[in-house]
């Protein structure tokens, strides 16, 4: 974990916001009760040195040494509630882990507009909703989201006439979707130009129906 340091501002202020929002009103109760360092609404501890939360030092416009968040991982700490949108503030953050936790709801478009996350973790919750079907960061490599009720259709492309491919999910190489509630079909033509990096991906125990594409024996890379 990166050093602390003190850095005013507002970016600063929006960050510890949006930590704050995870552990605010009752859903934040059981963390509150946890042994969790630093975890706490009037907390003297800087953000940057609560536990599970990663930071990058950087310099401000004034050149004085700043900080900003770039991960958060509260795995199977006893979250319980539903995932804040104003997570979408950690505008730096690259790893997002809040997995094994009594999450409710569906995905935030905050979350999914966070532009530099590479790390999406949300893993065995009890998320519902349906997937969304774009996500901001151009570097996204991992999405795990298995064992949840997330419903609704795996990412397809629907180009309009004259426009090309977008890039939105361009850098995924990890999908893990297994155990929810998807449907309708894979759409092989679309796969590789869309995840055309993709090593892993599970989808089993889902409502998918159809062939399975041939399309992805395109993907060289996929090994599982």
């Amino acid at each position: 974990m990166a050093s602390s340091m003190s850095g005013g501002g507002s970016d600063f202020d929006n960050e510890r916001q949006a930590l704050l929002s995870i552990i605010q009103k009752s859903e934040g109760k059981m963390l509150r009760s946890t042994s969790l360092h630093g975890w706490s609404a009037d907390s003297a501890t800087p953000i940057c040195e609560w536990q599970g939360v990663t930071c990058r030092a950087e310099a401000d416009t004034s050149d004085a040494a700043a900080s900003v968040v770039t991960g958060v991982d509260l795995t199977q700490t006893g979250l319980s509630g539903t995932i804040p949108t104003e997570l979408g503030l950690l505008t730096e953050i690259e790893v997002l882990k809040l997995g094994n936790n009594m999450l409710r709801g569906s995905i935030p478009q905050e979350v999914a507009d966070l532009k530099k996350l590479r790390t999406l973790d949300l893993t065995r919750c009890f998320l519902t909703g349906t997937l969304p079907q774009q996500f901001a960061s151009p570097h996204l490599t991992r999405l795990l989201l298995a064992d949840n009720a997330i419903s609704g259709r795996f990412f397809q492309q629907e180009e309009e006439e004259g426009e090309s491919t977008p890039h939105y999910l361009q850098s995924l190489k990890e999908i893990r979707m297994e155990n929810n509630l998807l449907m309708g079909t894979l759409h092989g033509p679309s796969i590789s130009s869309v995840l055309p990096r993709l090593e892993i991906l599970s989808l089993s125990d889902n409502h998918l129906s159809g062939l399975i594409p041939g399309e992805l024996g395109s993907l060289n890379g996929l090994r599982y």
